[in-house]
Parts: C-alpha cells; sequence; structure tokens
C-alpha cells in the first residue's frame, strides 16, 4: 500500500470519529483553547471534517499546547508536559497508528517489563561479566528537528504528511498564548500520542548499530540504555555509546565524571534500571519505589480517616485495586504489574504486614487482598485470574454495582450509555492515581 493511502485510511472521518469514541471521549484534559471533550462531542462531524480535510491536504496546523509541569521529586527540575487540544489529541492518535505501522518492521517499541525479562535472562547466562547504565540528559528537549526528518523521510517521502508531523512538532508549548510565541526550532513536545514513536525514529540507527555491536546485550527503554558486557570493554564500550549519541546532538551522562546518572560496574554488584534492582540473581523493586509505593497505600488509609461517609467498602476497594492493579482500556495498570518480573517473594510479604499494620493503626475492619497472592495469580493465571479485576470486561450489571456501592451513585433514570461514561470517568480517575506509583519508571 502506497503511504497516501496508507495515511488517507488512518485521516478518514470514520477512523478519526472512532479514535475520538475510543480514546478521547472520557478524558478531562483541555489544551489552551479550554475547549473539553463534553463540547467537542457537540461539534464532533464538523471539527473531525475540517481535521481530516486539512490534515490530507497538509495544510493542517496545530494549536500550541498547554504547558503542566510534573514534579520528579526533591531537587529534580520537574518534566515539562505538553497538553493539546481535543482536536489535535485526535490527530496525534491518528499521526501515531501511522507512524507505528509505517515503521513497524524497524522499531522496538517494548513495555519496561519485556525489557527487564529479557536482562535478566541475560544477566543469569553469565556471558557478561559487566554492565554499564547510560542516562541521557534532556532527551525529548535535545532532538534536533533535521535529524529526526532525515530519519523519518526514509519511508515517509511524501512532502504533505511530512509537513503535518513538523507541524506537530514545531508548535510552541507555552503558558498563556501570545502573539510573539515562535514555533520551537528544537525538541518533541513530550506528553503528546506521537512522542514516544518520534523519539524511537530519532534513535533507529543506534540501536541497529548496538543491536549489532558483537559481544554485548542492548537494552533501551527512552532515554534509559543497559549494556551488558565483558567488564574489560565497558569502558570502551560506553565511550562508543557516548559518541553516537552525541554526532546526534544528545549529551550522555558520562559513567565515570557522573556515576549518579550513569555507571559502570560488574554484574554481581547491585545495579538498578527502570526501577528495578538487580543484585547477584536477585531482581526486586528499587528502595524509592516501594516507600513511594508504601506512601500512596497510607495515604489511602489516611483520605479513609478524614472523610465524611468512613465507607470502609470503598477504603477496601481502593485498597484491592493500588494492591492487585487492572486491566483497564486493554492495558494492564499497577505497581505489581509494572514490577512483574522481581523474584523476591519477601518483598511481597513485607507489603502485606505493612497493610496489615496499617488496618491495625486506623482501626479498619477489612479484609484487603494480598501482594504475595496478586502476584502468584499474575505469574501463573494472568488471563483466567479473577482475582486482579478486569474492568473492560465487567458487564452493565457489574458497573452498576460499582457506581452504587463504591462511589454511592444515585443510577436514577439513567441511560446505559451515561452509566458506562460515568463508570469509566471514575474508574479511569482511580487508574490514574495507580500511575503516580510508578510515573518515574517509563510506565
Amino acid at each position: 500500500m502506497s503511504v497516501r493511502k496508507q495515511f488517507a485510511n488512518y485521516f478518514s472521518e470514520d477512523n478519526l470519529k472512532q479514535i475520538f469514541t475510543d480514546h478521547i471521549v472520557y478524558s478531562g484534559a483541555t489544551g489552551i483553547d479550554n475547549l473539553d471533550q463534553y463540547a467537542f462531542r457537540k461539534q464532533l462531524n464538523d471539527q473531525v471534517a475540517i481535521l481530516s480535510k486539512k490534515i490530507l491536504a497538509g495544510t493542517y496546523q496545530f494549536t500550541k499546547y498547554k504547558l503542566k509541569l510534573v514534579s520528579k521529586g526533591r531537587g529534580k527540575k520537574p518534566r515539562e508536559i505538553a497538553i493539546s487540544t481535543v482536536r489535535d489529541r485526535i490527530a496525534m492518535r491518528a499521526m501515531c497508528e501511522f507512524l507505528s505501522e509505517r515503521f513497524k518492521s524497524g522499531l522496538s517499541l517494548e513495555l519496561p517489563q519485556n525489557v527487564i525479562k529479557r536482562i535478566k535472562t541475560d544477566v543469569v547466562s553469565g556471558k557478561y561479566s559487566g554492565y554499564i547504565k547510560l542516562d541521557v540528559s534532556d532527551f525529548y528537549p535535545s532532538i534536533k528537528h533535521k535529524e529526526l526528518e532525515s530519519r523519518l523521510r526514509k519511508r515517509i517521502k511524501d512532502p504533505g504528511i511530512m509537513n503535518v508531523i513538523l507541524a506537530a512538532i514545531t508548535s510552541p508549548t507555552v503558558i498563556v498564548s501570545k502573539a510573539s510565541d515562535k514555533p520551537s526550532a528544537i525538541g518533541v513536545p513530550q506528553g503528546l500520542a506521537i512522542s514516544n514513536i518520534l523519539a524511537a525514529v530519532y534513535l533507529l540507527n543506534i540501536d541497529r548499530h548496538m543491536n549489532s555491536y558483537p559481544g554485548i546485550a542492548y537494552s533501551r527503554y527512552v532515554d534509559d540504555v543497559l549494556i551488558l558486557c565483558d567488564s574489560k570493554q565497558a569502558e570502551k564500550v560506553a565511550k562508543d555509546v557516548i559518541s553516537r549519541f552525541s554526532r546526534i546532538g544528545l549529551r550522555v551522562h558520562d559513567p565515570i565524571k557522573a556515576p549518579e546518572k550513569s555507571s559502570i560496574g560488574d554484574v554481581k554488584d547491585r545495579f538498578d534500571y527502570l526501577g528495578y534492582q538487580f543484585s547477584d540473581g536477585s531482581v526486586s523493586a528499587r528502595t524509592e519505589t516501594v516507600e513511594k509505593l508504601k506512601e500512596s497505600i497510607a495515604a489511602i488509609f489516611t483520605s479513609h480517616k478524614h472523610s465524611k461517609l468512613k465507607n470502609e467498602k470503598f477504603l477496601e476497594w481502593r485498597l484491592n485495586l493500588r494492591i492487585t492493579g487492572c486491566v483497564f482500556e486493554n492495558k494492564s495498570k499497577g505497581w505489581l504489574f509494572f514490577f512483574s518480573e522481581i523474584n523476591d517473594e519477601s518483598l511481597l510479604h513485607s507489603l502485606d504486614n505493612y497493610v496489615r499494620k496499617l488496618i491495625k493503626r486506623f482501626n479498619v475492619g477489612i479484609k484487603p487482598k494480598r501482594f504475595s497472592r496478586a502476584f502468584k495469580e499474575l505469574s501463573y493465571r494472568r488471563y483466567e485470574t479473577n482475582y486482579i479485576p478486569n474492568f473492560d470486561n465487567y458487564s452493565l450489571d457489574q458497573k452498576k454495582d460499582v457506581l452504587v456501592e463504591y462511589f454511592d451513585f444515585k443510577l436514577g433514570s439513567l441511560t446505559d450509555e451515561e452509566i458506562e461514561f460515568h463508570f469509566h470517568k471514575r474508574i479511569g480517575k482511580q487508574v490514574k492515581d495507580l500511575l503516580e506509583d510508578i510515573q518515574n519508571f517509563g510506565y
């Protein structure tokens, strides 16, 4: 299929409407125009018609993105997230799907858990005595547009399509829109549906080179690189990788000068990657991630304590969700799913013990689920278990029960569509809270 026909399929009016229904309709975020999805839905046909026509003509201009700052912890510069308008969000999703298909043969867009699974196998294989962990400084803001464009043009030679992609990455990210705002000359905004895939395209050549590099096992997740190799070759390999990143404008923290960001060591020693901790055959979660989870669990009890309703059923339900995670919108969500590759059972039992202590301290009569049981279900019965909720499979009656029992919702004369909407909205908020536990570890 030609690139133009492929592109036209993704930006047909029918597909754009489907994207709105599948991905946007429950979102509460608003862009710089403050138009939410409720108001947009009333204009859906007209908005989609304009979007499709202008995109296919190569004349579409993206609205400026609204800046949102996300804390990365004390002493760290916050992450800058770009929030697009509803219409632009539809365009970005369609663009992401188009790029994914166009570059599918060359890209490796793995889940972090799968990256860790491969690293576990490589570590215990005995083939490698050393490791190199490298961190790219200011990755997204440093991406050069010309370099990115040259990689995109290898599979997209249509100038109209390229115009749209470049329009997306050059639209400025602002707090308040001003006439003096200028297009971005460098970088890819973070938080857009196309951000990760464009970043992967940017590093295609480096990934290809390193995957064919003799005597090493190369892994990369966004801007975090881990290489297993012969410890005697580690410094030489690290210099080669740093040099290759430098050629395309990316600065990698030097493992000798900045060991707190990048490091070189022996695989038998302890090292961290993507929130996981490796130590002589043991694979666990890094201490900071465990503490963050504990804080979020304690916050659930504190919220109950200060609630006027004191609904212990809701407390238990929220706690169970935090413990087991869930499946929602066809994705696995939660701390345990992210850390499903650990082999440290003692950690799971200590977390169960921590929950029991909180139950006693806050004097509540609940019997929540257990991390240790949920982990076994996840490991051996992932697709059969009912212990971990799959909200995508809930019947309408189950959705009604959740709304009434845990959210004290009055169904009244609501239509089935309205019940679906309220269920999705409330579950979406709880799932968003789950992501807070792991937001800095590449989930």
